[in-house]
């Protein structure tokens, strides 16, 4: 049903199924498809016929989840136009870099990053438009924001330069009021995610719309619901990022393709995610073991009525603790969900997302699912050959849902996918003879941080170029508040420890996204190091391993 369409030409499938119901739930405000339709066919031709913005075009797209961030996907599809997703809050050093990569012709930031850091974004302003948490609240909340929270802001970013406001471009009178759908372009480049790759090292990873809605048009299988479009009214809660392929596929756009709302939550907390339970059925939830773990802790969470609607959750980005399970199912049964299930889900940013996932008809304990429609599956060993069953061995697949590639980088995405089709993961894993797929361990080099992908090659290259460190090597180490976080081990070039400490920290927390920040520094003499002299990261993360009792 969706092949060969384009995002916007997908989502309408779900807008004509449903055109009244509610499309965006967000913070008590209620968009229904026909009215999001339109904000997106407006901002479609503003985009094209006052900015120019041409089939083709890299527009940068740095939101949480507010309903601007869909209004944008949406639009700059529409048009013909490629978005770039970031993390709202990466630093500028990062923005811009990614800017100058992929040659984006504006970039539509979030308030809170750039006034955190105005002068920085002072001389791109005239490529920037600026979107607030309360530009599409209820009328009273985004009178009490403007007035009482954002005021400061606000008077920063005038001080500082002329950032004009995405509503800004409400004001603006259209050279045309309509902008044509562009068609024909399933297989063209439509998103652009950044991820670690299947190497460990930061790639730029070029998706299709086909890509997309492949996966999209699983979903109705794998939620395993009888007669699923009499749920029109539920949705599906939108927590994870929407810059990551696991947000923006299975708690936006699949939902939306489907006639579903996506429930949208900026910042995650167990309150908010309780406070919108409390006003709007969630049929279906995505998230990371950390944010299961919170809800579960979180008492008003636990005895919430309106988890009796809920069906099915998924987990992602970290292995689930059989325990956490247990609990997040027992809490849904207690409040009269007859069938609530926590499953586990496997998949990476190369094919968008979630390929591999357990399901109410299909599902294993202990293993990360199994793969979906015409998701081919094998486990291979390091020439590439297929292993026996029960076998470890490294994870390759072959699907629609298999990235173009990555951005002007040939060589690396030969070495992803073979000539055959079939993308080689870099995880280490095993089948069972019933095609369920058991994860053992990471072959590539990423810590999962609260579900985010963190590049420990990239966060010790950022500490080395400080002023009096030598060396530096990250690990992954356990972390209350977020499942796994980096440690920092350092060589001082002749400077005070305790000195450099503070000014490592500080630094990084100013110029690294949060995820990145090492919670601990550990100075030594010395590094070890391989035969042919890089520092060997794996001897250290054994020491850590053994000096707090984890065994791998």
């Amino acid at each position: 049903m969706l092949e060969g369409l384009s995002l916007y030409e997908a989502y309408l499938v779900g807008t004509k199924r449903n055109p009244e119901a509610t499309a965006i739930y967000y913070e008590g405000k209620r968009i229904s498809f026909s009215e999001l339709d339109k904000l997106i066919c407006y901002y479609a031709a503003i985009l094209k016929n006052n900015l120019g913005i041409k089939k083709g075009d890299v527009v940068l797209v740095a939101q949480p989840n507010i309903p601007t961030s869909i209004i944008l996907l949406y639009a700059i599809n529409k048009i013909g136009a490629v978005s770039c997703l970031m993390h709202p809050l990466s630093p500028f050093s990062q923005m811009k870099e990614v800017m100058d990569k992929v040659d984006a012709k504006y970039a539509f930031l979030f308030e809170q990053r750039i006034a955190d850091d105005p002068e920085s974004y002072k001389d791109i302003s005239d490529k920037i438009f600026v979107s607030r948490v309360e530009d599409y609240l209820p009328f009273f909340k985004k009178l009490g924001y403007h007035l009482f929270l954002n005021n400061k802001t606000r008077r920063k970013l005038k001080k500082h330069g002329d950032f004009k406001g995405f509503t800004y471009l409400k004001h603006l009178k259209p050279v045309s009021e309509t902008a044509n759908t562009e068609t024909g372009w399933a297989d063209e480049m439509a998103i652009i995610l950044l991820s670690g790759s299947t190497t460990g090292e930061p790639k730029t990873i070029c998706l299709s719309n086909t890509n997309f809605n492949f996966l999209a048009e699983q979903a109705p299988h794998h939620l395993c619901v009888d007669n699923l479009w009499e749920h029109k009214n539920e949705g599906m809660l939108s927590v994870l990022p929407s810059f990551h392929g696991f947000g923006l596929l299975w708690t936006i756009h699949a939902p939306l393709c489907i006639g579903f709302a996506s429930v949208q939550i900026p910042k995650f907390s167990p309150k908010a995610v309780t406070k919108a339970l409390h006003h709007f059925p969630l049929l279906a939830m995505a998230g990371v073991p950390n944010m299961y773990q919170r809800l579960v802790d979180y008492k008003p969470f636990s005895k919430c009525k309106n988890l009796k609607y809920c069906h099915v959750a998924w987990c992602g980005g970290d292995s689930l603790p059989p325990n956490l399970t247990e609990k997040f199912e027992d809490i849904l049964h207690k409040n009269g969900s007859l069938d609530g299930r926590l499953f586990e889900g496997y998949g990476l940013t190369e094919a968008v997302t979630a390929t591999i996932l357990n399901t109410h008809e299909l599902n294993c304990p202990g293993s990360i699912g199994h793969p979906g429609p015409d998701i081919e599956v094998k486990i291979v060993d390091d020439n590439h050959n297929e292993v026996p069953i029960g076998e470890v061995g490294e994870l390759a697949q072959r699907c629609k849902a298999t990235m173009l590639g990555y951005y002007h980088d040939e060589k690396a995405t030969k070495e992803a996918i073979d000539e055959d089709g079939w993308l080689y993961t870099g995880d280490l894993c095993y089948m069972n003879e019933d095609g369920f797929v058991f994860f053992k361990q990471r072959k590539k080099r990423v810590v999962k941080v609260n579900g985010v992908a963190v590049f420990p090659s990239e966060v010790e290259k950022y500490i080395e170029s400080i002023p009096g460190v030598k060396e530096a090597s990250c690990v992954s180490v356990p972390f209350s508040k977020t499942g796994h976080a980096l440690k920092a081990f350092v060589v001082a070039n002749a400077h005070n420890e305790d000195e450099l400490r503070k000014v490592i920290m500080e630094s990084c927390q100013k110029n690294l996204i949060r995820y990145s920040v090492p919670v601990e520094i550990e100075f030594r003499k010395s590094l070890p190091h391989t035969m042919i002299g890089k520092v060997d990261f794996k001897v250290l993360q054994q020491e850590e391993n053994e000096k707090r009792g984890i065994k791998e």
